[in-house]
């Protein structure tokens, strides 16, 4: 039977859903973690479904019910024929709607939920863990459960095509280039438990870094480092939480020199509210 695609496209999945399935490094850290926490007749919820991946992984791990939440009504689509195909529709749940606003039917065992971005700049981790958490059992697990940030001072290559490039860029597992020659230690400047309702939603740090080696650095690279509820971690990958770097201007530096970066934003409100500076 042929089957007709719409002015939406059936497969309307954006770019970034995409990416996250086909991540098998990010996508199977989830899967061990969510089948080392989820247990037979849980209620669970995932924020922010994107393919369905992690809500089919809870109830391969016994979920009773699934709550999948989603806003996109193109994945929202997609969705609801994944779960027939795949046989999941009387255990999954599509709820449509604002994952920071909505109000769960019930309340829930465990909570799924992956809106990181590097350093929690950006996505919306924490306000959707703080409007999940009303819904959440006394005991409820949250499967991730703390995510860590820290700063290093880096060389990176900006000057690409003949061209110097002052900008913030990213380093992209199997993107020839991208990665940068650390100059310094990483420190950690921010720890967040998104099992506990979070208030305070300013990171204003100075942190002191030293150099280890002559040359010149012109980046400070902030990276994050995600801790599941079932004791595993996780660094980074092609779809999760790969190293910002961001520029600074030619710094000429000798082993042993020391350098306060200060780094300020709101949690997930963007680059818009992000300062920095690095002073010797």
């Amino acid at each position: 039977m042929e089957k007709k695609i719409d002015e939406e496209g059936y497969w309307a999945m954006t770019e970034s859903v995409f990416y996250c399935l086909f991540d098998q490094k990010r996508t199977k850290a989830f899967r061990s973690a969510i089948k080392n926490t989820v247990k037979k007749g849980d209620i669970v919820v995932d924020m922010g479904t994107g393919s369905g991946v992690l809500a089919m992984f809870a109830v391969e791990a016994g979920a009773e019910r699934v709550y999948a939440v989603e806003l996109d009504r193109n994945n929202i689509k997609t969705l609801d024929e994944i779960f027939k195909i795949n046989g999941y529709q009387d255990k999954i749940v599509i709820l449509e709607g604002d994952v920071t606003k909505i109000k769960l039917p019930e309340k829930v065992d465990v909570v799924i939920g992956e809106m990181i971005a590097t350093g929690l700049i950006e996505e919306l981790q924490v306000p959707a863990m703080n409007n999940i958490l009303k819904y959440a059992k006394k005991d409820a697990k949250v499967v991730l459960k703390e995510y860590e940030s820290c700063v290093d001072l880096v060389s990176h290559r900006d000057y690409l095509y003949g061209h110097k490039f002052k900008m913030v860029r990213y380093e992209i597992p199997g993107i020839a280039g991208s990665k940068s020659i650390a100059f310094s230690d990483k420190i950690a400047y921010s720890k967040i438990n998104f099992s506990v309702f979070n208030k305070d939603k300013k990171i204003s740090e100075k942190i002191r870094l030293v150099v280890h080696k002559d040359g010149i650095i012109n980046g400070i690279r902030i990276t994050g480092k995600t801790f599941f509820c079932d004791g595993s971690d996780f660094d980074y990958s092609v779809a999760y939480s790969f190293p910002i770097i961001l520029p600074i201007d030619d710094i000429k530096v000798k082993n042993g020199d020391e350098f306060v970066v200060s780094i300020s934003y709101t949690l997930c409100s963007g680059f818009k509210t992000l300062k920095y500076s690095i002073k010797k």
